[in-house]
């Protein structure tokens, strides 16, 4: 079987072999457009970064930590990855990432456990009991990044149903009624969980729940365009709307100003994560999300993994981090 090198990589998605190293090793340090187009590439050919290019077959000297990661997009884990590949090689780790689809699940979890990594960090992935049985059963430590599973051992993650609900909840205490919702496939955990909270926050106040207003869609540019346009075309157009991330209310606030609306005095937009691009002047995009930094979290997961690795401390820990509301200039009281 030939491996996929980042060379193969670079040539499929347009872009140099440094690009594609910057995308896999400092996400944030790249544009949303580059980043897409990369990762596009490296799931369509199926690259993963144990592969063995380029190199010699030599006897295994060296110490991995594999990162497995869901959707390309995750905010998570593309706020938490350059922490924790940064920390881990100041400590003498090789950290390897893997993404996870629904067509390639299986393979994925078999080439990470087959390779006996020393420990495992999974960010945003749905477990099901089966990988999660392999995963015990293969004695490799790992915790869970805004991953859950029932009676996990090792977890870290936002309470992102809180988050979700404090969004709403902030327009409904404005006098919003049509509310909007925007997010990504319910098969990550992020999006999932904070439209629970969302619609949560709709259903105590027994606001009415309208299917046309609870969008979810992939969460690239051409695609959000078309979500915009759909909720331009509804009778009762929403007033307010909860992004599930920053990213995504940003690119909506960009469409809605270009079609002539006034952002908060036409519609109000809350995103989700607080990122730094939302907390710029020139955006001051009102948000929810922890008072600490993604990065941060990422620290906090290698910090604990590492932990166990060489300090043999295995004490179960279930961390969630609270959120906080921060209101800025997109949203507004009818």
């Amino acid at each position: 079987m030939n491996l996929v090198s980042t060379t193969d990589v670079a040539k499929r998605a347009g872009v140099s072999q440094t690009t594609v190293s910057r995308v896999l090793n400092k996400p944030d340090q790249v544009k949303k457009d580059t980043y897409d187009k990369v990762m596009a590439a490296v799931n369509e050919l199926n690259y993963s970064a144990t592969g063995t290019e380029d190199t010699v077959p030599v006897a295994r000297t060296i110490k991995t930590i594999s990162l497995i990661a869901g959707p390309l997009d995750d905010p998570i884990f593309i706020g938490s990855a350059p922490s924790i590949i940064s920390l881990a090689k100041q400590q003498g780790y090789q950290v390897n990432v893997h993404f996870v689809t629904k067509e390639n699940e299986l393979e994925t979890y078999d080439t990470v456990l087959s390779s006996k990594a020393d420990g495992l960090i999974l960010t945003s992935v749905q477990l099901n009991e089966a990988v999660y049985e392999r995963m015990l059963q293969s004695k490799i430590p790992f915790i869970l990044l805004n991953s859950s599973y029932p009676g996990s051992q090792h977890s870290i993650g936002l309470n992102n149903v809180e988050a979700g609900y404090v969004a709403a909840s902030h327009l409904l205490g404005s006098n919003h009624q049509e509310i909007a919702w925007v997010g990504g496939p319910l098969n990550n955990p992020t999006y999932k969980e904070r439209f629970q909270g969302f619609i949560h926050a709709l259903q105590e106040v027994k606001s009415k729940i309208r299917k046309k207003r609870l969008v979810i869609a992939d969460t690239d540019k051409a695609s959000l365009l078309n979500v915009f346009e759909d909720l331009q075309v509804l009778k009762k157009k929403p007033t307010g709307i909860v992004a599930a991330t920053d990213e995504i209310a940003i690119q909506l606030m960009d469409f809605y100003q270009e079609a002539g609306y006034q952002i908060p005095e036409d519609v109000s937009i809350i995103g989700i994560g607080n990122t730094e691009m939302g907390q710029h002047s020139a955006l001051s995009l009102t948000s929810v999300g922890t008072a600490d930094s993604l990065a941060n979290l990422g620290i906090e997961a290698i910090t604990r993994l590492l932990d166990i690795l060489t300090l043999d401390q295995d004490e179960a820990f279930n961390v969630s981090r609270e959120v906080l509301l921060y209101e800025r200039k997109t949203t507004a009281s009818l």
